[in-house]
């Protein structure tokens, strides 16, 4: 695949909203499920306010998260740490 732009408003968005599933709100991908990206994966995830994020898990590579609007909570290896607004 080559290069390309894409908007976000015409990324596929998942949600688990009403499934079996606790509600995580919602979530782009900006590659496409048939050409997933090999060495980065972007999403945009978007919490209604005090709703999880996801259960801690580990990752093989790094993970990093940028806070765009609004505060979090960060638990990383046992520690939390508040995260605001523009926070990386």
């Amino acid at each position: 695949m080559s290069w390309f732009v894409v908007n976000v408003r015409d990324t596929e968005w998942l949600t688990s909203e009403g499934g079996e599933l606790q509600s995580s709100g919602s979530e782009c991908t900006f590659e496409p499920a048939s050409a997933e990206f090999e060495q980065v994966g972007i999403r945009i995830h978007v919490l209604p306010p005090g709703e999880p994020n996801g259960c801690y898990h580990a990752e093989s590579k790094q993970e990093d998260f940028l806070v765009l609007s609004g505060e979090c909570t960060l638990l990383v290896e046992g520690e939390e740490r508040q995260l605001r607004q523009w926070d990386f």
